[in-house]
């Protein structure tokens, strides 16, 4: 155990995705060396069974955001960054329009067709996550939406994406972010106009799943899936959000793939490509091998887990029995957790849990919003913890081993039906 979580060899392992590499947008050559690394590390670990596949994604090669605000007869420039999928103003030209605010969910009503035409809209709170919703935004109009986190108070700007099915089959708006604390003193000065201008070169491309498959004894039983994620939003090289998670799974891959006697149950290591896309990566991946319960009995995908100061959280998708065998086994090892029992669509889990296969996500948050660094400049490596890597490591290891050793487990194979309704009609709703 010693060996296999030295912190010399995971440090060494997050350095080399952080800092050698260093951002990895999907698409990308930097996400294909990624990819390459970690195959050759799950190699490295001993597992025979290493493979890559690739599927097809959208990929950003250049974007630029520009936001001015009205000052009298001046023009003051405002940091702001496109949210990835989202279209560029007409011809990547600047559009200029007064500037209307909207209160998200509570506003809503103000949504009718053509009410923010020639209007450009500053969006407070979370973007539509309800298809009708989605539609009356597009319906009303607007040049261009602006889009203000309330998660993240902060002077910088986030990077983040909409949903791809969204902008493919219903379309979607010039829309863009600023810092929280600007969209602050707009509101608090009274600032009217704003000009925007948003180009991007988004364009067809491949990424890639690597899957490591550690084969058990009984290869019949369903299987035990261990995930995480490669890619990273863009301007970060995503230290937090996810090469902890890439590094808890090599950790994990060093210590299972040599353990002897072999395990019952086989374990297959998964890094997801395209996931801060909505878990392209994931879903291709379900699509590609038909995934059922018979052949994946749980999922447990590790993202962002490394935060210095914050609290544990342990998403659950299951019968309350999968939550009481875990919080159990962890606390054995030294790590309470936060539990949520809900089906959460914004990870990498999610498209196991449309398939009914129920899931364990680790997270350390440390903010109410989440984690304070979210998809920003400071997701390095300067705002990740080693120890709490290993402490999690070592929690969850013995929970990996107990049930890759179990013929039966001893809580509901499939998810219970409420939650697998949910499941299917937020991926219905999500993913098409």
């Amino acid at each position: 155990m010693k060996k296999t979580f030295d912190p010399a060899i995971i440090w060494s392992d997050w350095r080399m995705l952080c800092e050698t590499i260093g951002e990895r947008r999907a698409g990308t050559t930097e996400e294909a060396h990624a990819a390459g690394f970690i195959a050759h590390r799950f190699r490295d670990a001993g597992i025979e069974n290493v493979g890559v596949e690739l599927f097809p994604c959208l990929s950003l090669r250049a974007a630029k955001a520009e936001v001015h605000e009205r000052r009298g007869r001046a023009w003051r420039r405002v940091d702001a960054r496109p949210l990835v999928g989202a279209p560029a103003t007409p011809g990547g030209r600047a559009v200029t329009g007064p500037l209307v605010w909207l209160e998200m969910p509570e506003g809503a009503r103000i949504l009718r067709p053509g009410s923010l035409r020639g209007k450009i809209l500053a969006l407070f709170g979370p973007l539509p996550t309800s298809l009708p919703l989605h539609r009356k935004l597009l319906a009303a109009a607007p040049l261009a939406v602006i889009h203000v986190d309330d998660r993240l108070p902060f002077a910088w700007v986030k990077n983040d994406g909409v949903y791809p099915y969204w902008a493919r089959e219903h379309g979607m708006l010039p829309t863009l972010t600023v810092p929280y604390l600007e969209a602050w003193r707009w509101r608090r000065d009274g600032v009217r106009e704003i000009k925007v201008r948003v180009a991007v070169d988004l364009r067809e491309a491949a990424s890639q799943n690597v899957v490591a498959e550690i084969t058990g004894t009984a290869p019949d039983l369903p299987a035990v899936v261990l995930s995480a994620h490669h890619d990273t939003q863009c301007n970060n090289p995503g230290a937090d959000d996810n090469a902890s998670g890439v590094v808890c799974l090599l950790a994990l891959a060093r210590t299972l793939a040599t353990a002897r006697p072999r395990r019952r149950r086989t374990i297959r290591l998964i890094s997801f490509g395209t996931e801060e896309q909505l878990s392209v990566g994931s879903a291709a991946y379900v699509r590609r091998h038909r995934v059922t319960p018979r052949d994946v009995g749980l999922v447990i995908n590790f993202d962002s887990v490394s935060s210095p100061l914050g609290h544990v959280a342990l998403s659950v998708a299951g019968a309350p029995a999968l939550a009481r065998f875990s919080t159990g086994k962890l606390a054995a090892g030294g790590l309470d957790v936060a539990v949520q029992p809900e089906i959460i669509p914004f990870s990498d889990q999610f498209p196991f849990n449309r398939a009914g296969v129920p899931s364990l996500w680790f997270m350390r948050g440390n903010f109410p919003g989440g984690r304070w660094q979210h998809h920003s400049v400071h997701d390095t490596l300067e705002n990740v913890s080693l120890a709490e890597v290993q402490r999690l490591l070592r929690a969850v290891h013995p929970l990996i081993v107990d049930l890759a050793g179990r013929r039966a487990w001893p809580f509901a194979v499939q998810m219970p039906a409420e939650l697998q309704a949910q499941a299917r009609r937020l991926g219905r709703e999500l993913y098409g």
